[in-house]
């Protein structure tokens, strides 16, 4: 029995080490505090990957005011992107996280349609659509309050179905989104759903 105790322990810490020693995410410190999790086979854009696909949106869409300091893919075997995250900064917002926390399920609903109406737009420019709409709601990540809001969507650019989850943090100069989204068609989409849940779930602010 002694033995038996002994070698149970033995596996215990050596599945505990290796866990801790072969993670296959890596966390990545951004801008303004903020820091996730991503999948170390996910590629990381380069400024200027960055730049270049930020010039594209400028010609779809009014100039932005806002910041793009990161962005990472995760392309299967033959090169194809199955699943993207990316982050925007608005400096410009005045909204603190106070009002968000404060915010009345009737003025989340007003949000939520105006979103719907601008994302309906910017899929024309895209020659995609919209599948299915699954609103905004307010939700704690690790004690911030977000609005998260889900949909999915058909892209022309790519010419394949996702499943977008948008979340926002709305914390005045601080404020940004992220986008995570991947192709929900897949046979491996469980792996995906899995992999971006993680990923919305290590957003964390430091101040």
């Amino acid at each position: 029995m002694k033995k038996l105790l002994v070698i149970l322990f033995s596996i215990l810490l050596l599945n505990s080490y290796s866990v801790k020693a072969a993670s296959n995410y890596r966390t990545v410190n951004l801008p303004k505090g903020v820091s996730i999790d991503v999948p170390i086979n996910w590629q990381v854009m380069s400024n200027n990957q960055r730049i270049t696909l930020d010039a594209y949106v400028e010609t779809l869409y009014e100039p932005l005011d806002s910041d793009f300091p990161f962005a990472a893919n995760y392309f299967n075997e033959y090169g194809k992107v199955d699943a993207l995250l990316n982050i925007r900064y608005y400096p410009w917002i005045e909204i603190t996280q106070k009002e968000v926390i404060s915010a009345t399920s009737d003025e989340v609903l007003y949000l939520d349609s105006v979103l719907h109406e601008n994302i309906l737009l910017s899929m024309k420019a895209v020659d995609g659509k919209i599948l299915s709409w699954h609103g905004t709601k307010k939700e704690y990540i690790n004690g911030v309050m977000t609005l998260l809001t889900e949909y999915r969507r058909y892209s022309g650019i790519s010419m394949s179905d996702a499943r977008v989850r948008l979340v926002r943090v709305i914390n005045g100069t601080k404020s940004f989104t992220l986008t995570v989204s991947y192709n929900d068609t897949l046979q491996s989409s469980f792996m995906m759903e899995g992999i971006t849940n993680r990923i919305i779930e290590s957003l964390s602010l430091s101040n």
